[in-house]
């Protein structure tokens, strides 16, 4: 048995931007593209999926994925994450997010999501970071998984994240 060290799978770095205005968008777009030059974009839709952030960001909330044209080993999506965490303290107003940020990663046979929280289905990356398997490729779609979150088994995401495995593999060769 080899016991060589094993290099973190490649990725394509997206974005899950969840905004309450304008501003919002603007900043992080703006911050998204000195990380890299933004390749794909899905449409903005109302984010109703969930009342999740709603005690906090109000109402009425946006949602927009973005990719950049940047490809880097997992593991990585967890300096991202603290980033995008700097991000969304910026726009906070009095002690409340008007913005929420989440990196993640697309490549040819999943999505990968990160994240500050801990729970039984996520792996710890380190700097306080969690990554998730949240689709997975079979059959010519990315498949959800039990934990999914709602917007990221929608359509729109779907076009978006095939554009993005599309992008994926044309990079790698």
């Amino acid at each position: 048995m080899d016991n060589t060290p094993f290099i973190p799978a490649l990725t394509k770095i997206f974005f899950g931007i969840i905004y309450k205005n304008s501003k919002g968008l603007e900043f992080a777009l703006d911050e998204i593209s000195q990380t890299g030059k933004i390749d794909v974009q899905s449409i903005e839709i109302p984010f109703d999926f969930t009342n999740y952030y709603k005690d906090e960001m109000g109402e009425s909330l946006k949602r927009k994925w973005v990719a950049i044209d940047k490809i880097i080993p997992e593991n990585e999506l967890a300096d991202l994450k603290h980033k995008t965490v700097n991000w969304e303290k910026e726009l906070t107003f009095e002690g409340k997010r008007t913005l929420n940020c989440d990196p993640g990663g697309i490549c040819d046979n999943r999505v990968v999501l990160v994240t500050t929280k801990n729970f039984s289905h996520r792996i710890y990356l380190g700097k306080g970071i969690f990554a998730e398997v949240t689709l997975i490729y079979i059959g010519n779609k990315f498949q959800p998984q039990r934990w999914t979150y709602p917007d990221y088994k929608s359509d729109i995401f779907q076009d978006f994240a095939k554009k993005c495995k599309k992008k994926f593999l044309e990079a790698k060769t």
